[in-house]
């Protein structure tokens, strides 16, 4: 990829891609990766490298090259070995946390062929060999392989966004992707329910919906293996990893 198209590339990333760089201060992984790899001179590169490494990016259409699920001290894994569009460097990440890896294995489950969209911190980095090792990583959600034409909406991609919010009640009911079939017919269920009992309703369902999606984790091997203390020993207080996300 020549350097015009790969700057091409990096600006549709951006203007197109970037729909999660509002919500935070997160830079972006795509455009640092770009940068890293054009930087010509040593010193160029250590500069680049000392801005980056170490610090959290939001990385988009990651192309799965490889993927591997393994088990570690009763802690399962999965390594995904992926190439970042614009660059083409090389990305290692391992992904730990269970409901990160629950969206990879949700149904169909993320193969090669696929991409991803995660927040990691930056371990290592070599723009000369062209390959970065990010951890701990998050997954956001199931990615497409390339930006879009035109405008890309976040629900078209991530099934948690939420694309519709219920005011008439005495608090804002959301609704995301997942669920957006529960609102279709929402004149007649309020004119049948009213407000009060349509917003109790949505209620109920995304409870029973989110209930399920538990339960089907549940089965899923992505939690760590507990094991019983032994005789005598003290109990410890679980750390938890600079990045964070919801665990049941």
């Amino acid at each position: 990829m020549n350097c015009l198209a790969a700057r091409l590339g990096m600006m549709a990333l951006c203007l197109l891609g970037g729909v999660r760089f509002a919500e935070g201060t997160i830079p972006s992984g795509n455009e640092y990766a770009l940068r890293l790899v054009e930087a010509k001179s040593p010193a160029a590169r250590k500069e680049v490298l000392a801005e980056g490494v170490g610090k959290q990016h939001f990385f988009r259409y990651l192309y799965i090259k490889s993927i591997e699920h393994g088990e570690a001290g009763g802690c399962p894994f999965i390594s995904l070995v992926t190439r970042e569009p614009s660059s083409e460097m090389t990305i290692r990440l391992k992904v730990e946390k269970s409901l990160s890896m629950a969206i990879l294995l949700e149904n169909p489950p993320s193969d090669v062929g696929d991409a991803v969209a995660v927040v990691g911190y930056i371990k290592s980095a070599d723009p000369v060999k062209k390959e970065m090792v990010l951890g701990p990583v998050i997954v956001r959600f199931k990615d497409i392989l390339a930006p879009k034409a035109g405008k890309e909406m976040l629900s078209e991609i991530d099934s948690s966004a939420i694309v519709y919010s219920f005011t008439g009640w005495k608090e804002p009911v959301n609704v995301t992707k997942r669920d957006e079939d529960l609102v279709k017919d929402e004149e007649a269920m309020i004119k049948k329910l009213g407000k009060e009992g349509f917003a109790k309703y949505l209620l109920a369902e995304l409870a029973k919906r989110d209930k399920a999606a538990k339960d089907a984790r549940n089965k899923l091997n992505i939690y760590k293996k507990r094991k019983e203390p032994e005789a005598g020993s003290v109990p410890t207080v679980p750390t938890q990893s600079v990045i964070t996300e919801d665990e049941e």
